[in-house]
C-alpha cells in the first residue's frame, strides 16, 4: 500500500534540476581494500532495513499535489551498489574528479532514490561514495543512517542498536504563532510575491499543533510569539546576494574538494581565547577565505557581505532514525568585508548568537510544508526566489567522536558535500569525526573551477587564528558603534612568532587608538573617533554615555 509522502518530503522532491540536483552527497575513506560482497551484504541488512531505501517515487496521476512512496517489487541491491575503479593508483585529486562526476547523474526514479559506488584503485584502499535524495531525509537523519551501517569495532559490533524504535506522532510546526496571525501574514506576503497558490490556507489548518519538545527550543514559548508578517516580509523583501565570482549561471558539472581531517581540540583552543563556539571559529574561518578567493579573483570586497544559507535542526531529542526532513533554513550574512581576522569572529559570533535567537528558522519550515502541496513549478518558483536571496549553503553536521568499521575495515575519513537549489553554486559543509573536523566544499565548475583553493585559504585563515590564541594574549575590550555595544578582540603579537601575527592596514580595522587620550569608539561611518577622551575614561564625551549603557 502507498505511503503519502509529507509536504516537506514532497517540496525537495521537486526541486531537482540539471545544474542542481537536490541530493545529498558523501564519501567514507579507507585505507585498506573492502571486498564488495561483503559490503553489498551490509548494505542490504542494515540500510535497507529502513523501508524508505526499498521504496519507489510514486508521482500523482493529476501532475500535482503530493506523492507517495511504494515498495520497488523488482529491488535488487545490485542496482544501487555499483563497483568502480580509478585508474592506476588514484590519488585525491582522481577521486575528487571522479565524485565529481557521479554528482551531475540524476536519480533513476523508477527505483528507490539512493546509490553507492565502491571506488577501488584508491591509494592503498578504496573510498565509498553514497549518493541519497534529498525528498527521503534531512542531513542530520541520512547520516545516522549511513552511520548505522558501521561498526564500532571489527567484529561487528553495531554502532546504533535497537534503531527501530515506536513509531511517534508525525511533527508539524509549532503553534507559538497566533493562528489568525499566521492566515493572514503567510498569504499576504505569499501574494505580494506571487509564490504559492489558494492551497496554502487549508494547509495552515492542518500543521498547526503543539508538540512538547518545541517548548525545549526556545526560553519561553513568548520569544516565539511573533509579528509572522515581520519575519516573512524580511524573507521577501531581502535583496539578492551582490554580483562576485560566487554568483552567474550554473552548469551542469560541479568541482569537490575536502580538507584533511584537523584535531577538534585545537579549534577549542581558539574558541575558548576569543568565548566563541567552534562553528563561530570555522565559519569566520571560512568567511576570510572567501575573502581571499574574492580578492584574488578581483572582486571588490570592501563593503561586501555574503549571505549563506543554514539549514537548522528542529528535530525532537532522539529521533533522528525517523527518516523525512524536519529542518528549515536561517539566512546569515557572512562578514566579508572584514579584513582583521579577530574582529572578524567576534563579529560572526554576534550574528550566529543572533539567528539563536530568532523565530525565523520555525516560519520558514512552515512556509517550506506549505509548499509541498503545491504543484513543481510553483515550487520551484519558491524555492528559487528565496535560495537566489544567497551565494551559498552552509550546513554543520557532527558525527560520532570515535573511529568507526564498516565491513571490518576502519574508516580514516568521512565527510560529506549539501545540495543546493536555484542558482546557488556553492555549498560548504562541516564535518566531525573521531574527534576531529573537515571541511567539504562543492562549487559549480563554471564559477569555482578550483575549489581547494578555498579550502587553502581556510587552513591559512584558521592557523592565523590559532597562532594567536595560542599565546594567551587576545585583549577583548568594548567599543561603541553607532550606539549598539559591539566586542573588538585585539590581537597581542607572540612572541616568537611575530611575523604571523603582523597587522594589516585598513580603514575599518578596530584597535586601540596610537595616541592616549583619544576616544577608542568608532564614528557612524566606521572611522576611528578623533575626540579627546574624558579625563579617567577611554570614550569622549559623546560616546562615554552610550559606552556605559
Amino acid at each position: 500500500m502507498a505511503e503519502t509522502m509529507t509536504n516537506a518530503d514532497n517540496f525537495w522532491l521537486y526541486m531537482d534540476h540539471p545544474t542542481n540536483l537536490m541530493v545529498i552527497t558523501g564519501i567514507m575513506e579507507f585505507k585498506e581494500k573492502i571486498d564488495y560482497d561483503k559490503a553489498a551484504q551490509t548494505l542490504e541488512n542494515r540500510l535497507c532495513a529502513f523501508d524508505r531505501f526499498k521504496q519507489r517515487v510514486v508521482m500523482p496521476l493529476s501532475g500535482v499535489g503530493v506523492a507517495s512512496w511504494e515498495f520497488d517489487p523488482f529491488f535488487d541491491i545490485r542496482s544501487h551498489f555499483h563497483r568502480v575503479a580509478l585508474p592506476g593508483a588514484g590519488g585525491k585529486e582522481d577521486l575528487q574528479r571522479m565524485i565529481g562526476d557521479l554528482m551531475t547523474i540524476p536519480m533513476d526514479r523508477t527505483k528507490p532514490l539512493w546509490s553507492c559506488h565502491l571506488i577501488e584503485n584508491y591509494k592503498k584502499g578504496c573510498a565509498l561514495f553514497f549518493r541519497l535524495h534529498h525528498c527521503i531525509a534531512d542531513g542530520i537523519s541520512l547520516v545516522y543512517v549511513l552511520l548505522s551501517t558501521a561498526d564500532k569495532e571489527p567484529g561487528g559490533t553495531p554502532l546504533f542498536e535497537n534503531k527501530k524504535s515506536k513509531k511517534k506522532k508525525k511533527w508539524s510546526p509549532p503553534a507559538f504563532i497566533p493562528v489568525g496571525q499566521l492566515l493572514t501574514s503567510v498569504s499576504g506576503v505569499i501574494d505580494k510575491t506571487q509564490v504559492v497558490g489558494g492551497k496554502l490556507i487549508d494547509e495552515w489548518s492542518k500543521l498547526i499543533s503543539k508538540p512538547s519538545h518545541v517548548k525545549n527550543l526556545a526560553k519561553t514559548a513568548s520569544s516565539l510569539s511573533v509579528d509572522t508578517a515581520t519575519v516573512l516580509g524580511k524573507l521577501a523583501m531581502m535583496p539578492s546576494d551582490p554580483k562576485t565570482s560566487f554568483k552567474g549561471k550554473l552548469r551542469v558539472r560541479k568541482c569537490v574538494a575536502w580538507t584533511n581531517l584537523m584535531p577538534l581540540n585545537k579549534v577549542k583552543i581558539v574558541s575558548k581565547a576569543v568565548n566563541a563556539t567552534v562553528n563561530d571559529v570555522l565559519i569566520a574561518s571560512l568567511t576570510g577565505a572567501l575573502r581571499r578567493y574574492l580578492i584574488d579573483q578581483g572582486d571588490r570586497v570592501k563593503k561586501t557581505e555574503l549571505r549563506t544559507a543554514i539549514p537548522v535542526n528542529i528535530r525532537e531529542p532522539g529521533t533522528a532514525f525517523e527518516l523525512g526532513n524536519k529542518f528549515s533554513l536561517v539566512f546569515l550574512a557572512l562578514p566579508v568585508y572584514i579584513d582583521d581576522p579577530i574582529l572578524r569572529l567576534r563579529e560572526v559570533k554576534k550574528r550566529m548568537d543572533h539567528l539563536k535567537q530568532s523565530p525565523d528558522a520555525f516560519v520558514a519550515f512552515m512556509v517550506l510544508s506549505a509548499l509541498g502541496i503545491s504543484s513543481a513549478s510553483i515550487a520551484k518558483t519558491a524555492s528559487h526566489f528565496f535560495a537566489n536571496k544567497a551565494s551559498m549553503v552552509m550546513t554543520n553536521v557532527p558525527g560520532p567522536q570515535e573511529p568507526l568499521y564498516f565491513a571490518g575495515k576502519k574508516i580514516e575519513n568521512f565527510i560529506g558535500w549539501v545540495p543546493r537549489s536555484g542558482r546557488v553554486g556553492m555549498g560548504i559543509s562541516i564535518f566531525s569525526y573521531a574527534g576531529k573536523v573537515g571541511i567539504g566544499l562543492v562549487t559549480d565548475e563554471g564559477l569555482v573551477p578550483d575549489p581547494d583553493a578555498i579550502l587553502k585559504n581556510f587552513e591559512e585563515e584558521f592557523e592565523y587564528l590559532y597562532d594567536i590564541a595560542k599565546t594567551g594574549k587576545v585583549v577583548i575590550e568594548p567599543l561603541v558603534d553607532n550606539g549598539r555595544d559591539k566586542v573588538v578582540a585585539k590581537s597581542v603579537k607572540p612572541e616568537k612568532k611575530k611575523a604571523v601575527v603582523k597587522k594589516k592596514k585598513t580603514s575599518t580595522k578596530a584597535v586601540s587608538p596610537k595616541k592616549p587620550g583619544i576616544c577608542i569608539a568608532q564614528t557612524k561611518s566606521g572611522k576611528p573617533c578623533k575626540n579627546k577622551s574624558v579625563p579617567g575614561s577611554k570614550y569622549c564625551k559623546v560616546h562615554q554615555p552610550k559606552a556605559k549603557k
